[in-house]
């Protein structure tokens, strides 16, 4: 085994060692995750790095895997904020399994919104990945959203941003029944969203942390 693959086994092992069995504070996170309270964001901090290794151990690509991440989060929130965990004291358990089901779902490709196959490096115009809150925001204000989105005044920008955040479709549908470079798909994305962050402002939709427009990003 190489220098690589032996750090690389170690990482995992030390990720699955994270998450199997919880950690301490795991029943308190869960707790402050369904009354919504501030300790809630610990659930990025915390597990953020050993979900990602499980991704990456089973070959997903980078962008991929902040993908399967966010989906992980976002289903772990739903879960407890709906019913529950049957053992609160074990959420790192939890989302382990979750992760790992998830992981075999991209691999069969019965996840809704796919990744480009080709590995083509994405220009990093802006952060493409959602803070807990946004992402369950998303949800909260999806009716907003599409009302909002009507006004912007350009009608590119309302298909991009609709087709690629509340229809979750592919990015490369997108970009090839536009026509659009890779490059030029993330500059009208950028575009649109920097706008449609405008509009959300003026509507009184302003971030909590930072009073900037919250995204809408999937």
């Amino acid at each position: 085994m190489t220098y690589t693959e032996t750090t690389a086994a170690d990482a995992t092992q030390r990720a699955e060692k994270t998450l199997d069995g919880g950690a301490p504070g795991d029943f308190s996170l869960v707790a402050a995750i369904a009354e919504r309270s501030e300790l809630q964001n610990q659930l990025f901090v915390r597990y953020r790095r050993p979900l990602l290794q499980v991704f990456l151990q089973r070959r997903i690509a980078s962008h991929a895997a902040d993908d399967l991440l966010q989906r992980t989060f976002l289903q772990a929130i739903k879960k407890i904020r709906a019913e529950g965990l049957d053992d609160p004291g074990n959420l790192g358990g939890y989302l382990y399994r979750t992760a790992c089901k998830l992981a075999a779902a991209y691999w069969r490709g019965e996840l809704s919104r796919h990744h480009d196959s080709d590995g083509e490096a994405l220009s990093e115009l802006s952060d493409e990945a959602l803070t807990l809150e946004e992402r369950l925001d998303h949800e909260q204000l999806a009716k907003h959203v599409r009302d909002l989105m009507d006004h912007l005044p350009v009608k590119r920008d309302r298909e991009v941003l609709e087709r690629f955040y509340l229809h979750e479709e592919p990015r490369t549908s997108i970009r090839e029944s536009l026509q659009l470079t890779d490059l030029q798909f993330n500059h009208v994305l950028w575009r649109a969203r920097q706008r449609f962050g405008d509009i959300l402002r003026r509507h009184g939709f302003a971030s909590r942390e930072s009073g900037a427009a919250p995204s809408i990003e999937g």
